[in-house]
């Protein structure tokens, strides 16, 4: 089996000391790709920060001759509790109009769509909390790999707010309308195992190995002829055309949600096991 190695000109996947939002590590020979959301103390919230960090390192993936394919993971124990309660917070100004808040939103998607630019297949590695608007990388990359055990909830409709990312699109383009739903418009929470059974997944896995199975399918990937894997896999891929119009919709419904008391009520009291501490 080949060693795994770590490009010595990239942040360490695994280095806790860094402040950046992104980090990104180069092993196999430079052929994988690592993406890390990072900012494991809050659980790898979606800020427009680590959005622009994003966004740079798609940019980054697209200069990379040797790379065959990418992962995408969470620092620490968890993938991300979705969009980050400050910025959310923030949108429920009542200061801000509802163009800019419809604008803004535009922005924060395609900071985290670009992943769809991403020229190679990409994995999705998630363990632990995937909640909030965090499920759409289970939707956008390639193939969307699950710890048994994690946790997953899209938690808009408890919210007040009508979900964003083309979401209401994707989800059911996966699931079908029923499990979308019950996914979506009921909101409860849902395993990891429960997420490849209804075909959000690929495939779920046994708790603690999720990173390995993924680093072990980038192999596979990375072993075969990029000059099919590439076409092939744009071919599959979800196209960003086909979400636009959702997008703008999205934006647009999101902009009025921000808005409303019951939204700024619900918003105080999200997720208090990762802010209110």
């Amino acid at each position: 089996m080949a060693t795994v190695r770590e490009s010595t000109t990239e942040t360490t996947a695994n280095n806790a000391v860094s402040t950046e939002k992104v980090q990104f590590t180069l092993v196999e020979n430079e052929t994988i790709g690592i993406v890390v959301l990072n900012d494991p103390e809050l659980g790898n919230p979606m800020s427009p920060e680590m959005g622009d960090q994003f966004r740079a390192t798609v940019e980054r993936t697209k200069t990379l001759r040797n790379l065959r394919a990418v992962i995408v993971r969470g620092a620490g124990r968890h993938f991300s509790v979705g969009g980050h309660r400050e910025m959310l917070t923030g949108l429920a100004a009542p200061s801000m109009t509802e163009t800019a808040r419809h604008d803004f939103m535009l922005g924060f998607y395609d900071k985290w769509l670009s992943l769809l630019e991403i020229p190679v297949p990409v994995i999705a590695a998630i363990e632990g909390d995937c909640i909030g608007v965090a499920p759409i990388f289970a939707c956008a990359c390639d193939i969307g790999l699950a710890d048994e055990t994690a946790n997953f909830q899209i938690t808009f409709a408890g919210l007040g707010l009508y979900p964003g990312m083309g979401m209401s699109y994707v989800v059911p383009k996966l699931v079908g309308a029923q499990q979308a739903a019950l996914l979506m418009v009921a909101g409860a929470p849902f395993s990891g195992k429960q997420a490849f059974e209804v075909g959000l997944v690929a495939r779920s896995v046994a708790r603690g190995i999720v990173h390995d199975e993924a680093l072990k399918i980038a192999r596979q990937v990375a072993a075969n002829e990029p000059t099919v894997v590439r076409p092939l896999t744009l071919a599959l891929r979800l196209k960003r055309s086909e979400l636009q119009p959702v997008l703008e919709s999205d934006a647009a419904r999101q902009a009025e949600s921000y808005a409303t008391a019951e939204f700024r009520k619900h918003i105080e009291e999200y997720l208090p096991n990762w802010y209110a501490k």
